[in-house]
């Protein structure tokens, strides 16, 4: 079945890690300002990059002092870390609008798991290393897996 890259290059786009995922945070600026405003479910639903949204709330944990200076609770910090978690449960509370494809259910229940060593080796049997840093990474990834 032939795939439609346009979309593939849009998702790259949107994925793009580049000014800490700056085009991706402002998609989903647009999919939350959507969503607040829709009548229908499918208008509703936010898939966040879960990834990113750990890493947030871990740097906004890690990266904010609990107290101030002057010993008082740091409350802009915990009502960020609390607006995070409040988006979460609203998105993932929305009912799904989509059929469920068994054969597609069962693809994502039943194959397995890749290591991230596992998928860096993929990676670089699709595009091969460009550097030294990542031959260097390549040859230690197939020494690894035994090839």
């Amino acid at each position: 079945e032939k795939v439609n890259k346009e979309k593939f290059e849009i998702l790259e786009h949107q994925m793009n890690p580049a000014n800490n995922f700056a085009s991706y945070r402002s998609s989903l600026k647009v999919a939350l300002w959507r969503s607040e405003g829709a009548v229908e479910d499918r208008q509703k639903i936010i898939i966040p990059f879960f990834s990113l949204l750990v890493k947030d709330m871990y740097f906004l944990n890690e990266g904010c002092a609990s107290k101030l200076d002057n010993g008082l609770i740091n409350f802009e910090k915990f009502w960020h870390l609390a607006k995070q978690i409040s988006e979460f449960i609203t998105w993932k509370q929305v009912d799904c609008p989509f059929d469920r494809h068994p054969p597609v259910l069962n693809y994502l229940l039943t194959n397995p798991v890749f290591s991230e060593n596992s998928l860096s080796l993929a990676s670089f049997e699709c595009e091969p290393p460009e550097n030294s840093y990542e031959k260097t990474r390549y040859k230690s990834l197939k020494e690894q897996a035994g090839l």
